[in-house]
């Protein structure tokens, strides 16, 4: 298979796995039960960091390459979601909406894009048993992730099917990212650190921004949630093996 044709399917993964998360969202409609569903996203938060420590940038940093590559990479991911969240926050500051619904709205889609390009590249460029554990973990995250961007959406007054449609869309973010690192990597397959450790860049940022929100909110993050979500890629590399 071509490098394009692999980094898309990784894409697809993506799509689809946020898609069904959003599908879940009719179990789910009313708002003010999200709280009990908070959790959920310490677990999303904790797989984040699994795959940014086990997949997308501890591998490369162990093999002692690429140093500038994965550190531009991480820079540059972590810098595009914090002038987005500092751009929401700009744009928000008349205070019309829930400040911290707006905020996690769009740090679950912005992240997206950043988070594709690490799906389809890693599929593309990785052995599969290394891309493996990487794919299921991203795609446990993205069915929670598009849940709770769906039920965000509902509480900021969209109807129910509209609400899904977005949350299904946002998958298709995801998608446009792993096409996108797959036309690069055509380019230059030394290219495949620096889309990793972009896409762990910005995982990293989200899950110091949505930390940082949650303390400011007075909102305890679950550790045996948190724990849980640590523990996916590690997990699954040990039944893999």
């Amino acid at each position: 298979m071509s490098i394009l044709l692999l980094s898309t399917i990784g894409g697809v993964i993506s799509a689809v796995s946020t898609s069904a998360g959003a599908g879940l969202a009719p179990l789910f409609t009313r708002f003010e039960r999200l709280r009990k569903y908070h959790m959920s996203m310490d677990f999303a938060l904790g797989v984040m960091l699994s795959a940014v420590a086990f997949s997308l940038v501890g591998p490369e940093i162990m093999k002692g390459q690429n140093h500038l590559l994965v550190i531009s990479g991480l820079i540059f991911g972590a810098l595009f979601i914090y002038l987005t969240h500092k751009m929401i926050t700009f744009f928000n500051r008349n205070q019309k909406f829930n400040n911290y619904k707006i905020l996690l709205m769009a740090a679950l889609i912005f992240h997206n894009l950043p988070e594709g390009m690490g799906a389809g590249a890693s599929l593309a460029g990785m052995s599969l048993s290394e891309a493996i554990p990487l794919q299921v973990a991203l795609s446990v995250q993205n069915i929670v992730e598009g849940l709770l961007l769906t039920l965000l959406l509902r509480g900021l007054g969209l109807n129910l099917k509209l609400a899904v449609l977005g949350g299904v869309l946002s998958g298709l973010i995801e998608m446009s990212g792993a096409v996108m690192a797959g036309f690069l990597m055509e380019k230059s397959v030394v290219l495949l650190p620096f889309l990793l450790s972009l896409a762990g860049g910005s995982m990293m940022m989200s899950v110091g921004l949505e930390v940082q929100e949650s303390i400011s909110l007075g909102k305890r993050i679950e550790r045996s949630q948190f724990v849980s979500g640590l523990l996916v890629i590690p997990l699954t590399n040990l039944l893999l093996g």
